[in-house]
């Protein structure tokens, strides 16, 4: 890995399998107010049902996107919508398809604020998005920068994605009440 291009962006799914059971499992995911995509350093976009349960284990989660990568979609053969599809697809391309009305950057380059008030912001917009880097370290490309309205960082210290995921999905389902609405 270490003499690839951009080798501190590669060779870790796990922080992304973390994310996804993270984001996933959550009650903002099980009220269908949560779409998550992954999109990879070469420009593929993988787009997860909200109804997908992943497997917990790492090499059956490994085993899924190998299957996604060589078919396009998992299940393989199904008619109904797939639990994980792919699509050759820049991030530009993706933004301008989900058309967000705010898009917040959470990176260790942004600016100082609480958690709390950057998801009360995002609390107010119709359609917001978040990028996380779910990538061994370094930071967004220039061109992913452009694509924020806003860039954060939540804490003195770098904090794992999967930790970030959580923190950023309860305090989105605070903002809504949700807990509340759950009982």
């Amino acid at each position: 890995m270490k003499t690839l291009a951009q080798a501190e962006k590669r060779g870790r799914p796990d922080i992304v399998h973390f994310a996804m059971l993270e984001a996933l499992g959550s009650p903002l995911n099980k009220e269908k107010l949560l779409q998550f995509y992954v999109h990879t350093l070469n420009d593929y976009v993988i787009r997860v049902n909200p109804e997908t349960r992943l497997p917990r284990n790492y090499n059956r989660f490994v085993s899924l996107v190998e299957q996604l990568f060589e078919f396009g979609k998992v299940p393989p053969k199904s008619s109904e919508t797939p639990l994980l599809a792919l699509r050759q697809q820049t991030l530009t391309h993706l933004m301008t398809e989900i058309q967000p009305s705010y898009t917040l950057g959470l990176s260790r380059l942004g600016k100082p604020a609480t958690l709390e008030a950057s998801v009360s912001r995002l609390a107010t917009e119709k359609k917001p998005a978040v990028f996380l880097g779910g990538f061994p370290s370094g930071h967004f490309s220039e061109a992913t920068y452009k694509l924020v309205n806003e860039v954060v960082h939540i804490d003195r210290e770098t904090l794992e994605t999967w930790t970030v995921t959580s923190r950023l999905i309860y305090e989105f389902e605070r903002a809504l009440s949700l807990p509340e609405k759950r009982l």
